[in-house]
C-alpha cells in the first residue's frame, strides 16, 4: 500500500476490483441435519410447547408501584452529599425489611422529605404536594 488515501473528489477511481459476491460455494445444510446434530450435541430445540387450558394466559408480572414522581431532577452534588443520601436510603431499606415501614423508600422521596425539612427550618411551613 502506498499509505496515501485516495481523494473522494477524484473521479477516476478504479472500482473494477469490486464485484458482488456470487452464490455460496457450498449449499446450505438441511434443517433436519441441523436439528439432528444439535440434539446429539446436547442442544435440543426450544420450540414452544402448546398451552393447556390452565396455562392459557401467561402469569402477569407484578407492576412497579406508581409513585407519581415523573420529573427528572439532575443536580451536581458533592460526593459526601451523594453518600449521605444513599446512606439514608440504605437505612430506610433496612427499616422496610424489618417491617417498620410499609413501602420501599426511593431517592425521590428522600429529596422531597429533605425539601420539607428545609422549608420548616426556614419558616415557610409545609409546602409538600
Amino acid at each position: 500500500m502506498s499509505g496515501i488515501r485516495p481523494s473522494i473528489f477524484n473521479e477516476d477511481i478504479d472500482l473494477s476490483g469490486f464485484a458482488p459476491k456470487g452464490e455460496p460455494a457450498k449449499p446450505p445444510v438441511a434443517a433436519e441435519t441441523v436439528r439432528q446434530v444439535s440434539e446429539e450435541g446436547g442442544f435440543p430445540s426450544r420450540a414452544p410447547k402448546p398451552l393447556t387450558t390452565a396455562q392459557s394466559q401467561p402469569p402477569k408480572r407484578p407492576t412497579a408501584t406508581k409513585t407519581g414522581r415523573t420529573v427528572l431532577l439532575n443536580a451536581r452534588v458533592t460526593q459526601r452529599a451523594h453518600d449521605r443520601f444513599h446512606e439514608i436510603i440504605e437505612s430506610e431499606r433496612l427499616r422496610y425489611e424489618a417491617g417498620e415501614l410499609t413501602h420501599r423508600v426511593t431517592l425521590g422521596e428522600i429529596v422531597e422529605r429533605a425539601l420539607a425539612a428545609l422549608e420548616r427550618e426556614i419558616g415557610r411551613g409545609d409546602r409538600a404536594t
